[in-house]
């Protein structure tokens, strides 16, 4: 079986440098482009079945995937369980306004650390204890033959990193995943 995890295309609160987390944000002009383009990287390949988190940017960047992707399924399958991380009190807020706030330690220890939720939000072990239910379920649906995509959240992909034992704890915050990019797992 073949994962071709997406993080969405840039969304109006990327560009606006802001934490989106569980707010429904869209994609900007460029988070469009952003998704045209990797519909173009993923066309040598066949795509057996799409999945998407239930936030617009990643249901918008997997509608464009599959209008213009010629061997791909055109069903989605929408999931909460692959919603981005809850941000809790920060989203919405400028990530900058934040990390002068409570200073830049604190900030890269909530913001890429395993365990240290924002206030009222998930940390990222809270977000993978979430998606590890997911993970479970797609592993016994799916034959080893097909080539699934999964479009959603670079937080949400963070944490499937560790469930799959591609990334631990200790080294997650070092894994980063640009809007648009494909990141490919063989299992």
């Amino acid at each position: 079986m073949t994962w071709f995890f997406v993080r969405h295309g840039q969304s109006i609160y990327n560009l606006e440098n802001k934490f989106t987390g569980w707010h429904d944000s869209s994609l900007s002009e460029l988070g469009k482009k952003q998704a045209l383009e990797t519909a173009k990287k993923l066309s040598k390949y066949d795509i057996d079945v799409i999945y998407s988190s239930a936030l617009s940017r990643s249901k918008e960047t997997a509608e464009i995937i599959i209008r213009n992707h010629p061997r791909s399924t055109k069903d989605i399958i929408s999931d909460q369980l692959l919603n981005e991380r809850n941000y809790g009190n920060w989203s919405g807020k400028n990530k900058e306004e934040v990390k002068n706030e409570i200073g830049e330690d604190n900030f890269l220890k909530v913001r890429r650390g395993w365990d240290t939720p924002p206030e009222n939000g998930e940390s990222l072990e809270d977000t993978a204890n979430r998606v590890k239910q997911w993970v479970d379920e797609l592993k016994k649906l799916h034959s080893k033959n097909k080539n699934i995509l999964i479009v959603s959240h670079g937080n949400t992909i963070r944490a499937i990193s560790v469930i799959l034992g591609i990334n631990t704890k200790e080294n997650i915050h070092e894994f980063e995943l640009q809007t648009g990019e494909i990141f490919i797992v063989e299992r």
